[in-house]
């Protein structure tokens, strides 16, 4: 009786011991998740990782992986945080087109923010590598219109 009492006591006070996860463990486990999500082509889950006004950004970038773009292989290289609000993570990305059996690999930085809840994904940038996982960004009207005039006026016209 009395070696159950020790073992009930020790096991009751174990639980009591664990600390709640650090913000920093908070967002390795988010990010880890959300990348693991894409890998597997499961967008559905990865978006609730994704910041509400990211979150059509984020599925066109990623609207091709899985049909036109295998991921083969998703390292997390590291994580900084920048402040208690904001991180950077960084993931080395292996993939290949489904027509074309060559494995690329591209790396990008992903820009987390915290929100009142936990870590949201708010911006993903290539940093190097292969181009093609993502498609070409878009530009603007505004931003072709600004270029036109930018290079109209460096031209001395008669």
């Amino acid at each position: 009786m009395r070696r159950l009492l020790v073992v009930v006591l020790a096991v009751a006070t174990q639980g009591c011991l664990a600390l709640p996860p650090t913000s920093a463990e908070r967002l390795n486990q988010a990010a880890f998740q959300l990348n693991s999500a894409t890998r597997f082509g499961r967008m559905d889950v990865a978006a609730d990782s994704v910041a509400t006004e990211a979150r059509m950004e984020f599925g066109k970038r990623h609207r091709r992986w899985g049909r036109d773009i295998r991921i083969v292989d998703l390292e997390l290289e590291g994580v900084e945080m920048i402040s208690s609000e904001a991180a950077q993570v960084a993931i080395i990305i292996s993939w290949h087109r489904l027509n074309d059996p060559t494995i690329e690999a591209t790396s990008i930085t992903q820009r987390w923010v915290q929100s009142t809840a936990d870590w949201r994904l708010a911006e993903e940038t290539v940093t190097n590598g292969s181009s093609g996982l993502f498609p070409p960004v878009s530009k603007t009207k505004d931003q072709v219109t600004r270029k036109r005039a930018e290079l109209v006026g460096s031209v001395d016209l008669p």
